[in-house]
């Protein structure tokens, strides 16, 4: 597994039949992958997060990647950036965040100078292709293609605990399962030239709204199109008169919560939502006047890519860690006891610093 970059000594990836043995173990005892994340069949890695077809990366993961005739990255020429843009627009097909395109993006470096080859090394020749998959992964066709294969790729990477935080090498080793930890090091620069110059996400974060008007603005936009949808009317209602400023005292909408709905439809192609503010309904279901949708200061999210969600769920979790960053610290998550029923561990959280119970057909969210 052979990667090749300017200014990078790049050595064959060893990996001797008890080394990986090895490793194996260690992986599962330190990262704890589930059985079924080893056993993933090719079959069903793209249905994993493909809720919808196509599509670019938007605001929060860069616009659809093109490489310009004769482009050359730190080295790498147009053959090599075309694989490249197809592992990118994969990732953004999944709904992978662009930290996790770099990381994808950096392992076909590391694994084969970001070359479709039809071979190994010396010590281990039945893994092929970019990524450099083993029989594991399905048949030499699916390992051959690099969409199906990038696709492998990201529905491992995605079971990693903490993967939006490990190292990057890390987490690339955990799903590689190659000798050295850190032989992925020396290509992630690279990896993050490339995929800002390929899709212009040079750090994949979302465009803020300044204020609750403006980020209503980009909601009723978002609505238009088709991205935003309402199980009930009258809290679409709520974010229209938001944005045109007729909204009464009891009907206002924090603006942090309008916000992380703003980076929710930036990042996926479709968002549900299906509560607001409840003091404006006359709702009281639940906390009643004490729940923060009471002081429209949450959201319940019940959809995303046009599956349902549990909070559960893999879309939750992603939900979840990509609005994590732009939450005010303090905010809370709902469904804690839907996720402890699945055995779901969320990781590392920043901003969301507490969770409780609540039912298992929405992810709700609230700010303080």
């Amino acid at each position: 597994m052979i990667g090749a970059a300017a200014g990078v000594a790049a050595s064959a990836v060893r990996h001797p039949p008890t080394t990986r043995n090895l490793l194996v173990i260690a992986v599962v005892l330190i990262f704890v992958i589930p059985v079924s994340l080893v056993a993933l069949p090719v079959t069903m890695v793209l249905a994993l997060g493909a809720g919808l077809s196509g599509g670019g990366g938007g605001a929060c993961g860069g616009s659809a990647p093109s490489v310009a005739a004769g482009q050359t990255v730190d080295g790498y020429g147009a053959d090599q950036l075309t694989i490249a843009a197809t592992i990118i627009t994969v990732g953004q097909q999944m709904n992978v965040p662009s930290h996790g395109e770099v990381i994808a993006v950096m392992v076909g470096m590391g694994e084969s100078g970001l070359r479709n080859l039809d071979h190994g090394d010396a010590v281990d020749n039945t893994t092929i292709g970019v990524f450099q998959q083993g029989a594991s992964y399905g048949p030499r066709e699916a390992r051959m293609d690099p969409a199906t294969a990038a696709g492998a790729f990201y529905a491992r990477m995605l079971q990693v605990p903490n993967w939006q935080t490990a190292e990057p090498t890390l987490v690339a080793h955990t799903v590689q399962i190659n000798a050295d930890p850190d032989h992925y090091t020396p290509f992630l620069q690279a990896a993050e030239h490339v995929v800002a110059a390929l899709s212009g996400s040079a750090n994949g974060t979302c465009q803020v709204p300044a204020d609750a008007r403006a980020a209503a603005t980009l909601l009723v936009a978002a609505i238009n199109d088709g991205k935003l949808t309402f199980l009930e009317q009258r809290y679409q209602q709520q974010v229209l008169n938001m944005a045109d400023g007729t909204a009464t005292p009891d009907c206002t909408i924090d603006a942090h919560v309008l916000q992380l709905i703003a980076i929710a439809v930036q990042t996926f192609q479709q968002v549900g939502v299906s509560d607001l503010n409840r003091r404006c309904t006359g709702s009281t279901p639940g906390a009643g006047t004490a729940s923060a949708h009471w002081k429209g200061k949450a959201v319940d999210f019940y959809a995303v890519n046009k599956r349902s969600l549990t909070g559960a769920d893999d879309l939750s979790v992603q939900l979840i860690h990509t609005l994590d960053p732009y939450a005010p610290h303090g905010s809370s998550l709902g469904q804690s006891d839907c996720r402890a029923g699945a055995g779901i561990r969320l990781g590392a959280l920043t901003n969301f610093t507490s969770d409780f119970p609540d039912t298992c057909n929405h992810q709700h969210l609230q700010v303080p």
